[in-house]
């Protein structure tokens, strides 16, 4: 490609634009599901408020175009449900911080875990086709070290077992529990925070859940420069940024 931006005498950029044009002309969204929840009261609001907006359960009536996110205490609410119908109906469904009698009181086979300690796992990137896509050993830093019920045996186990999917359904294990850590303080627990919470709605994200941003709607919504707004902080952040959060940008180290 020359400076006018002429690719005829250019095999290499002919052949990249037209793998452009062709995947641009090929792609489709991938479906987009309702979240459904079952847990604890604290898991719902958590949801909520990273945009999500999640229905409470109803088993019997499940459909394909759902994710079901089972977190603690939400197993003996599904025991006896035709969970394992809905999977294979196409369902998906996202376990959070569940233990062993929790998972296997629902689940369509057995998960053995193990208590053990958990403060961090290395594992290679996850291709852009897994259920663990964008996801990295960070998210699963664990900054306030904890005993988790860790997957150790079947499906794809990442790193210690704090992340797994099952073989032969769409089930998906995360063993951090965002809402679980306090988001206030100490700064160490507030980071773990937010890092799970990126891990959590990025897995929810490629089960394709259906979420929300007022981002893109304050495109064509100005600021109103009459008024003391502060709708970055909603929206943007699930806890107010404070100036030791990022001492790089406040203190130009």
């Amino acid at each position: 490609m020359d400076v006018t931006g002429r690719t005829e005498d250019d095999p290499a950029a002919q052949t990249l634009v037209l793998n452009i044009l062709r995947c641009v002309s090929a792609w489709k969204p991938a479906p987009r599901r309702q979240v459904v929840y079952v847990g604890d009261p604290a898991g719902k609001d958590y949801l909520e408020s990273c945009g999500f907006s999640p229905v409470p359960n109803e088993a019997a009536s499940l459909s394909a175009d759902q994710v079901l996110v089972v977190g603690p205490g939400g197993g003996r609410k599904l025991a006896g449900a035709a969970i394992a119908d809905w999977l294979k109906a196409g369902g998906h469904l996202l376990a959070v911080g569940l233990d062993e009698q929790q998972a296997n009181t629902f689940l369509p086979s057995k998960v053995p875990m193990k208590e053990a300690e958990h403060i961090s796992a290395y594992f290679e990137a996850p291709g852009f086709n897994s259920p663990f896509a964008g996801v990295g050993p960070a998210d699963v830093h664990s900054r306030e070290p904890r005993t988790l019920p860790l997957i150790s045996e079947g499906g794809t186990i990442i790193g210690d077992g704090v992340l797994a999917c099952a073989k032969d359904f769409n089930i998906v294990f995360c063993q951090l529990v965002p809402w679980k850590f306090n988001n206030k303080e100490p700064q160490n627990v507030k980071r773990t925070f937010r890092r799970v919470s990126c891990l959590l709605t990025r897995l929810l994200g490629n089960m394709g859940a259906a979420g929300s941003t007022p981002v893109l709607e304050r495109f064509s919504l100005p600021v109103d420069t009459s008024k003391d707004e502060n709708r970055w902080l909603e929206g943007l952040y699930l806890d107010v940024p404070q100036e030791w959060d990022d001492p790089y940008r406040f203190f130009r180290w």
